[in-house]
C-alpha cells in the first residue's frame, strides 16, 4: 500500500541518507548489530577473549563544559555528553501500521553530515535497539557476546550502573562494537573508522553515559500529517496543534502548526509591517504552490546563511534568515521545487530553541509519489 511505502521510507530515512553520503558502509554495522543480538544455544564453555594491547579499550571521563553538549535519547532512557563539534542525529523507527509505538531507535555521532558541513567523514557511532524483539537475560546476553565468533575480544564494563561489553569485530569488518544490557534489550554502539583515535573518542564520550531506565518505553510520542490532497506527509509531535487552511489560485496547500510552548507577540508600528516577536516555542507554516517560487530565496529577507543538499532524490535549499518586521527570533525556511510545485517549510523561533527538533521535523517531510494510473 501507499502509506505504508511512506511509512517505511521515513523509517530508514536517516539510513539511507547517511550511508549514501559516507565513504563508511553502513549497511556493515547494521548487520554486526543483527548480530550481536541473535540469541543462540552454543553450548561451549564461554572463554574471555583478551585484547592486544593495541586495542585494550582505555575510557576517559568528559569534564562538562562550553565545549561538550549533553543529548538525551529519549525513549531510549540514556544521554551522553557529545563535543560539541560533532554532529548527532535521532532517528526513532515508527512502526508502520501504528504511529503511537516504536519498532526501533537509532542514533548517529559524527563528524559530518551536519548542516553546512560536509557530506563525509572519518568518525561515526551508530546506536541502536529493536523494542520488537523478546526480551533476554543478562546471563545469555553476556554467553553470546562472550562467545560470539564475531569478535576479536569481549571486556565486560559498566559504566554508571549500566553493564555490558566493549568489543571489538574480528576479520576485514574490524569496528569497535560496545552492547550494552537495557532493560532487557541490548544496545549497540558501533564506531567506525575503526583507528586508535576514534576509539579513543568514542571511549571518552561512552564514559559519559547516564541511565533514567523510568523513561526506557516505545512509545513514540508523534502524530502522522497527511496532506488532504495527498502531496506529502510528516510526523510531528503528538503535543503540537496544527489545522490546514482554505487555499485558492496558485496556493494548492497551507498547513499551519505549533509546539505547545509556542508564543508570538505582534506589535502594531507606523509602516509598512509590524513587529513580530517569537517569544517561545516553535511555528510552523507549510505551503505548496503552483509555480517555481521555490528556486528563489526567501522574499525581502535578511540571510545569515543558507546551504544546498540533496533530500530523497529532490534538490532542495536551507536558509536562515530575518525579514523587516522579524523583531526577535529567527526564521528558517526549506524550499523544494518538484513536479512542478514548490514546497516551503516556514519556521519562525526563538533563538534558543532545540535545533534538534527543527532538523528532526525537516528530515521526515516526504513528498508524497502518486499513484500510477
Amino acid at each position: 500500500m501507499k502509506i505504508n511505502r511512506i511509512l517505511f521510507a521515513l523509517g530508514i530515512l536517516l539510513l539511507v541518507l547517511i550511508a549514501g553520503a559516507c565513504n563508511l558502509s553502513q549497511p556493515e554495522v547494521v548487520e554486526t548489530d543483527d548480530q550481536a543480538i541473535n540469541i543462540t544455544s552454543e553450548t561451549a564453555t564461554p572463554a574471555l577473549i583478551a585484547p592486544t594491547e593495541e586495542i585494550q579499550p582505555t575510557a576517559s571521563q568528559v569534564s562538562s563544559g562550553p565545549s561538550t553538549k549533553r543529548y538525551t535519547f529519549d525513549q531510549l532512557g540514556i544521554s551522553l555528553e557529545v563535543p560539541a563539534e560533532l554532529y548527532v542525529s535521532k532517528n526513532p523507527g515508527v512502526n508502520y501500521d501504528d504511529p503511537s509505538r516504536l519498532d526501533g531507535y537509532a542514533f548517529y555521532i559524527q563528524n559530518y553530515g551536519h548542516p553546512g558541513g560536509s557530506n563525509s567523514g572519518d568518525f561515526q557511532m551508530y546506536g541502536s535497539l529493536q523494542y520488537d524483539l523478546s526480551s533476554v537475560s543478562w546471563e545469555q546476553f553476556a554467553y553470546d557476546t562472550i562467545n560470539s565468533p564475531m569478535n576479536a575480544y569481549a571486556n565486560e564494563i559498566e559504566i554508571n550502573g549500566l553493564r555490558g561489553f566493549d568489543t571489538q569485530l574480528s576479520g576485514v569488518r574490524n569496528r569497535f562494537v560496545y552492547h550494552f544490557y537495557l532493560n532487557g534489550h541490548i544496545l549497540s554502539i558501533a564506531v567506525s573508522a575503526p583507528t586508535e583515535e576514534n576509539k579513543a573518542l568514542s571511549d571518552q564520550i561512552i564514559s559519559t553515559i547516564i541511565v533514567n531506565p523510568d523513561q526506557f518505553t516505545n512509545a513514540s510520542q508523534v502524530q502522522l500529517i497527511s496532506e488532504p490532497d495527498g502531496l506529502y506527509q510528516m510526523y510531528i509531535p503528538d503535543d503540537w496543534t496544527f489545522q490546514f487552511n482554505q487555499t485558492s489560485g496558485i496556493r494548492l496547500s497551507d498547513l499551519e502548526a505549533s509546539s505547545p510552548d509556542a508564543e508570538v507577540v505582534v506589535e502594531d508600528v507606523e509602516g509598512p509591517h509590524s513587529n513580530i516577536y517569537y517569544k517561545n516555542g516553535v511555528f510552523m507554516n507549510i505551503v505548496v504552490l503552483e509555480d517555481d517560487s521555490a528556486k528563489s530565496e526567501p522574499n525581502m529577507a535578511s540571510i545569515q546563511s543558507s546551504y544546498p543538499f540533496m533530500f530523497y532524490g529532490i534538490e532542495g535549499m536551507d536558509y536562515l534568515f530575518t525579514e523587516p518586521s522579524t523583531a526577535e527570533g529567527v526564521l528558517r525556511e526549506i524550499r523544494y521545487f518538484y513536479d512542478g510545485n514548490s514546497f516551503i517549510l516556514r519556521f519562525g523561533y526563538t533563538m534558543d530553541v532545540d535545533q534538534e527538533l527543527l532538523d528532526w521535523l525537516i528530515l521526515n517531510f516526504i513528498i508524497t509519489q502518486q499513484e500510477d494510473s
